[in-house]
């Protein structure tokens, strides 16, 4: 059939137009979509952001101001590692990908020269030498060498990419997915690998829409307060972008850091209550709610159990996850608690805006 004849058979159907416009409901319905994914990503970095922040500040409590029964073999494994420094790996060159390591250098305060990306595209791995970061085209090596991997593939790479670093994890290794439609469980049925933070999102796209039109940049949109707020956990259950149990995830792994730096379990909560509850927040101690004991985290036998010298056991973040804990419970009986958890981490996320100082981890 000739070129003429073929188009011929397309007039009169605008649909099949060039410049055909889209009706007013898909037009709604593709903004709303692009709004949701924004604000998963969005509230995904800020997350690791905090999360990374949050590790890095106990890594530091240890080497600072921790004493106690083999503190020197903890500050020891800290500093054999990367001179103390977080070495973080990022899985996945795509858009998720370039915006995390973005947010982590600018508002984790992580340098480049900590941060491995994965990817085998010329132009991504030119992109890359230019902010500083390092570079592999070998997941393998990535995933044995990092104290964090965050996952940024898409969902149908995984089980390839699984393959690939399968058996090379590292047991304290906190493998962060951001993959989505693939849960904790399938995750570690693929990796072999039980410590896994998988957040779980929710986002409510007519509350973001506002801040979606007014910033659409990632980085620069982690700047404004109220896009903050937004992302805060512990937020009333129709406002919330993450569901709670992320912050169980989050302090559950910093208890299993504890865990292999040999800290004693009252020396870990201490830790945790320093950070979490601690003057520079600027509240005033009559404002404080409850703060964490043994039994927040374990149940009283398993707290009985233990001597004054042990850590905590090694928790299955995945199984953390899936069930209730005793943190669950202590979260939901002590709503101010999780307001408190909450200013914080709007206090920590809105102090990344100034400048750092000259020490880039507690290494240094």
């Amino acid at each position: 059939m000739a070129g003429s004849e073929y188009l011929d058979l397309m007039r009169g159907l605008p649909s099949l137009d060039f410049e055909a416009s889209l009706s007013q409901e898909e037009n709604t319905f593709g903004k709303r979509a692009r709004v949701r994914a924004w604000a998963r990503i969005i509230c995904g970095c800020a997350h690791a952001a905090f999360f990374c922040r949050l590790l890095t500040a106990v890594r530091c409590k240890v080497l600072d101001n921790s004493c106690f029964p083999h503190s020197w073999l903890a500050k020891f494994k800290i500093l054999r590692s990367n001179s103390g420094c977080l070495r973080i790996g990022v899985l996945g060159s795509g858009h998720m990908g370039k915006q995390l390591v973005q947010v982590l250098m600018q508002h984790a305060q992580v340098a480049p020269k900590h941060i491995t990306i994965s990817s085998r595209r010329q132009d991504t791995y030119d992109e890359l030498m230019y902010l500083g970061l390092q570079y592999t085209d070998d997941n393998q090596k990535l995933a044995a060498s990092v104290d964090v991997l965050f996952l940024c593939c898409q969902p149908f790479q995984l089980t390839l990419i699984s393959s690939q670093i399968r058996g090379h994890l590292a047991k304290t290794c906190v493998v962060y997915s951001l993959v989505t439609a693939v849960p904790s469980r399938r995750l570690q049925n693929l990796l072999g690998h039980s410590n896994i933070l998988k957040p779980q999102y929710n986002v409510p796209g007519i509350a973001w829409t506002k801040l979606w039109e007014r910033s659409k940049n990632i980085v620069d949109g982690l700047l404004a307060q109220d896009v903050i707020e937004h992302s805060c956990p512990f937020k009333q259950s129709y406002q919330n972008c993450v569901k709670p149990k992320w912050f169980e995830e989050v302090l559950y792994s910093v208890l299993n850091l504890c865990h292999f730096l040999q800290v004693p379990h009252l020396s870990s909560v201490e830790i945790i209550n320093d950070l979490l509850f601690g003057a520079t927040h600027g509240m005033e101690a009559f404002d404080y709610p409850e703060m964490f004991v043994c039994e927040s985290f374990v149940n009283e036998s398993c707290a009985d159990s233990l001597s004054r010298e042990s850590s905590f056991p090694w928790f299955e973040l995945s199984t953390v996850s899936l069930q209730d804990t005793p943190l669950t419970k202590f979260f939901i009986k002590r709503p101010r608690l999780r307001q408190h958890l909450s200013f914080v981490y709007r206090m920590t996320m809105l102090r990344t805006q100034n400048p750092p100082d000259d020490r880039e981890c507690c290494g240094d």
